[in-house]
């Protein structure tokens, strides 16, 4: 029997569609992931970010974006090792530890497809400087040469200590050896440079004004919207070890909300605090992991009652912190009676941690606390005084607020807590113009020394948002940051000193020493957290198993 070229077409056609269909009723039945949206991560962040531009961001959620989308000197490895990141190595500094040489990577690109440059990191880096951004990130590049000045206006953003070599290497000079600089590293991030002049300050705002050079690409991000998606960059050096492609992102504030699309399937990560992580001790899908994240206080030393050192003795004094964690937080998170936190610096001499060292600086006592209020009341020439409390709009701050505002009606008659709870951006804003009597501040680490803790309370430190000073507090972290004339010990020693220092004059109110609970899918590996990493983790490194 012969066939006809048009017979032939037919046929193959029919053969071409029944192979379609039984395709697709085997990979039903096997299971297999059928398309790239099948292998979506679904995951929450509990707040809207301020803006992702990484040379200004300082707040959390900023972060959490930016742990996924931007990539800086260094980076983390999947056990949370530091290793190169845009640069090819590693580098040890020469110059007696003060300058670094850095080589970019051939395949270091943009997700543009555009090379990244040395003048990508030094145009970044001065514009982060520069006091024309008001960028109150500076605390990674403040060790730079010639930083200060150039900060305080005084010298052109162009002498500050990082030079471009050549297209692929630059140099960084630093005003003395710093022991931690490279975990400082890790956050120095460049910007393209044509993209800057594009857009200015408004770089950041929002994902169609924002370049990636990390694992993901965000889009849809509006600037002021709740949800976006991560995408995978398919320009990023190490591309092919990301093997989850597309990640959508939801804010979610409300821990009931979290817990229930979680337990419906929406999503497969996701953050819990306060007492939903207690509800869900007995869940396999819930991580818990202690970080040095540590939680105080802040007073306005720029209005009387607060400036007041009897009242925020008095005020510190009724905050039982093991109460707060145990009782009232109940996620995994322990009470903090220092600004440093605890299992984070050690003694060079002995090893032993410095908490113990110092002993409990924040301590409890209800009729002590009476004493200094009266005190203050006599100071400050009023019976009765009200203090606005500045938190986030989130489970945990509002319940750590409530707790306080309870503990002061209860032993300080006739001082009132009126408790102020906005969304973190807002917080963040009012934060740094000082807008509130007291306030809650949470700092996670950058580095591994008592100094990333003490230095936020030096005058002029840009997270200083209590305007506090000391003359004897400055002079001990004069010397603590004073590299080339004390060693390792001595430094430690005037860090133990400053930190009893403005303890004994509750320059900080402790609250908690933050633990990180998360609800994350039995079928999603690669996830590690320790004491300094962000909300999210490292999600380049996830997998579906």
């Amino acid at each position: 029997m012969s066939i006809s070229k048009k017979n032939i077409v037919i046929i193959s056609l029919i053969c071409s569609v029944m192979a379609v269909l039984l395709t697709g009723c085997v990979s039903s039945i096997t299971g297999a992931k059928q398309d790239d949206d099948s292998q979506t991560l679904k995951i929450t962040i509990p707040g809207e970010p301020l803006t992702i531009d990484p040379t200004k961001v300082i707040e959390t959620n900023g972060s959490a974006v930016d742990d996924q989308t931007t990539e800086g000197i260094y980076r983390k490895d999947k056990n949370n090792k530091i290793t190169a990141g845009m640069v090819e190595k590693v580098v040890t500094p020469t110059e007696n530890g003060t300058k670094y040489t850095f080589t970019i990577r051939k395949d270091a690109k943009w997700s543009d497809g555009s090379q990244v440059t040395s003048q990508d990191f030094v145009t970044a880096i001065q514009r982060q400087a520069d006091p024309k951004t008001q960028s109150q990130a500076t605390t990674q590049i403040q060790y730079l040469k010639n930083f200060e000045a150039v900060n305080q206006g005084k010298m052109s953003p162009k002498k500050l200590g990082i030079e471009a070599v050549n297209s692929r290497t630059f140099t960084v000079k630093l005003t003395k050896p710093v022991p931690f600089m490279n975990n400082e590293f890790l956050g120095f991030t460049p910007i393209k440079v044509s993209e800057i002049k594009k857009y200015g300050a408004k770089y950041g705002t929002s994902s169609d004004k924002f370049l990636s050079n990390g694992a993901y690409v965000i889009k849809g991000w509006t600037g002021q919207n709740d949800s976006w998606t991560y995408v995978k960059n398919k320009y990023y050096w190490d591309a092919k070890n990301v093997k989850i492609p597309k990640i959508n992102v939801q804010v979610v504030k409300e821990n009931n909300t979290a817990q229930n699309m979680f337990n419906s399937g929406q999503i497969d990560f996701t953050t819990l605090t306060g007492s939903a992580v207690k509800n869900n001790q007995n869940n396999k899908a819930l991580v818990v992991t202690k970080t040095g994240r540590n939680n105080y206080i802040y007073f306005n030393d720029k209005r009387k009652a607060t400036h007041n050192e009897n009242l925020r003795h008095a005020l510190s004094l009724v905050i039982d912190r093991d109460q707060l964690a145990n009782k009232v937080l109940q996620d995994g998170s322990t009470g903090s009676n220092n600004i440093v936190p605890k299992d984070y610096a050690k003694d060079p001499k002995n090893g032993k941690d410095m908490i113990d060292e110092v002993g409990n600086l924040a301590k409890t006592d209800y009729a002590e606390a009476k004493t200094y209020w009266a005190k203050a009341q006599k100071e400050i020439g009023k019976k009765n005084v009200t203090l606005d409390f500045l938190v986030d709009d989130t489970d945990t701050e509002k319940q750590l607020a409530e707790y306080v505002q309870g503990q002061v009606a209860k032993y300080l008659k006739g001082m009132k807590i009126n408790v102020v709870s906005v969304p973190h951006a807002t917080h963040v804003s009012r934060d740094f113009s000082t807008e509130f009597d007291i306030a809650t501040v949470g700092w996670g680490p950058d580095y591994p020394d008592a100094q990333n803790f003490l230095d936020g309370m030096r005058s002029g430190n840009s997270i200083n948002f209590s305007n506090f000073k000391d003359a004897k507090y400055e002079e001990l972290m004069n010397k603590v940051a004073d590299t080339t004339k004390y060693n390792k010990q001595q430094r430690y020693d005037f860090e133990k000193q400053a930190d009893q220092r403005i303890m004994a004059i509750a320059g900080v109110a402790p609250t908690y020493q933050a633990a990180q609970a998360h609800l994350i899918n039995p079928k999603l590996g690669g996830l590690k957290w320790d004491a300094m990493s962000g909300q999210s983790g490292k999600l380049q490194y996830a997998y579906w198993k």
